[in-house]
C-alpha cells in the first residue's frame, strides 16, 4: 500500500494519476474495496481499520493536523483518530509521500 497525504487542493489525485499511473476511474471516495485507490480517508465515519486500508493499492488523506483546531470536542476527536490512523498506514506502507503546491516529496 502506497499512502499519499496533503492539504486540501494539493494536488494529490494528481500525483496519483500522473506520477503512480492510476486513471480517475481507479479512485474511489471514501469507500474501500470498490477500486484500487480511496480518497477522502479522513472524511470516512466511522474510520477504518489499518488493516482494511492495507488492503488498497493507494490510500490518499488530507492532512488534518494543521490549521485552526475545532471547537467541537467530536471534531477534534476525529482529527486525532485521522492522525492516529495516518501514523499506523504510514509504519505499514511500502512507499508514503506528501504532496505540497503539485509538488511530491518521498517520505518512505
Amino acid at each position: 500500500m502506497i499512502l499519499v497525504i496533503g492539504g486540501a487542493g494539493s494536488g494529490k489525485r494528481d500525483f496519483v494519476t500522473r506520477v503512480l499511473g492510476y486513471p480517475p476511474e481507479a479512485m474511489t471516495k471514501g469507500k474501500l474495496g470498490e477500486t484500487p485507490v480511496v480518497y477522502g480517508l479522513e472524511e470516512m465515519n466511522p474510520l477504518p481499520s489499518p488493516e482494511d486500508c492495507a488492503q488498497a493499492a493507494v490510500v490518499i488523506c488530507r492532512e488534518v493536523g494543521c490549521g485552526v483546531i475545532p471547537m467541537d470536542r467530536e471534531e477534534r476527536q476525529h482529527r486525532e483518530a485521522v492522525g492516529r490512523l495516518c501514523c499506523e498506514l504510514a509504519r505499514q506502507a511500502e512507499a508514503v509521500y506528501r504532496i505540497t503546491c503539485g509538488l511530491s516529496m518521498r517520505l518512505k
